[in-house]
This record gives structure tokens, sequence and C-alpha cells, in this order.
């Protein structure tokens, strides 16, 4: 299965999170990030990621993640390119592979995951790479949930 990049936006993105970056004419961009979840010890937490060797495209996913408490924010501290991938669910609650997206974030450019949003692991174009990553935790449940792909799914740039 291969899936062709397409440039990360808002209007492409919305169904999925948000794309860090500014819009419009006004001084500031409100966003939001959703840190509330059903556990009463659920906490922000805040980290930096550091990718050591670059993706290469065509890029192969092995595996989606997700989770089911918080969205996730990754914002890019270097002028890094990223791959995006995101899918909903399906009805028995795994990923829809059929409405799979595939996104080429440019330099400058972040994404907030909503919650239970499927979507591949970290993926910089470049490296090394380092990114900013924000996310609510809990300590009395699983924060992930990972789903291995049966075939690995080709990211390609001209599929």
């Amino acid at each position: 299965m291969n899936r062709t990049l397409q440039p990360l936006n808002q209007a492409g993105f919305t169904k999925y999170g948000d794309v860090i970056e500014h819009q419009g004419d006004q001084r500031r961009r409100a966003l939001s990030i959703d840190f509330t979840g059903e556990h009463d010890d659920m906490r922000r937490a805040f980290w930096v990621s550091k990718v050591v060797e670059a993706t290469t495209l065509p890029a192969r996913i092995k595996f989606l993640e997700r989770h089911p408490f918080s969205d996730q924010a990754f914002v890019p501290l270097r002028d890094t390119s990223f791959l995006v991938v995101a899918c909903p669910d399906n009805p028995d609650g795994g990923p829809d592979l059929d409405r799979l997206n595939a996104y080429i974030a440019s330099p400058g450019q972040g994404v907030i995951y909503r919650r239970n949003v499927w979507h591949a692991p970290l993926s910089a174009l470049t490296a090394p790479a380092e990114f900013f990553v924000t996310m609510g935790i809990t300590d009395k449940a699983a924060n992930d949930e990972f789903y291995e792909l049966p075939i690995p799914l080709a990211i390609d740039p001209e599929a």
C-alpha cells in the first residue's frame, strides 16, 4: 500500500489536529492542547526528542500509535522537515488505513495530534533533529497504544 505525500496545511489536517504555525495577519495565533483526561493524576509532560538518523523517502511505516488521554504536540527546534502520517479509527477502534493521509511538514511547522488519532512515529527528513514534545500523562493507565501494520506502508513523494 502506497501513500503520496502532500504539503501539510491546516485545511487538510483539521480532522487530525492543528498545524503549529502562524496564520493570518494577527500578531498571535492561539492554539489549544487538551491535557485533560479521565484520571485524577493527569499531568502535563514536556521533553525534547533527538532524531539522529533522517528518514529517507520513500519511507516505510511499520506501526502507528495513539494516545487515549491527551493530545500530543511536536515542534521542531531546528530547520527540519518531517513526516506527518495520520488516520482515523475504523469501526473496531483500530486504524482505518484506507483513510490514512501523509503530509510533509515544512521547516517552521509543528503539529498537534488530537487525542486518539492514529499517527506514525516521529520521522525527521533531516538529521540531526530535535523536537519539543508535550502531552498529558497518567500513572494509572497506558498513555500510548501501538498498532503493528501487517504490511509496512510506503510513503512516497510521487506514488
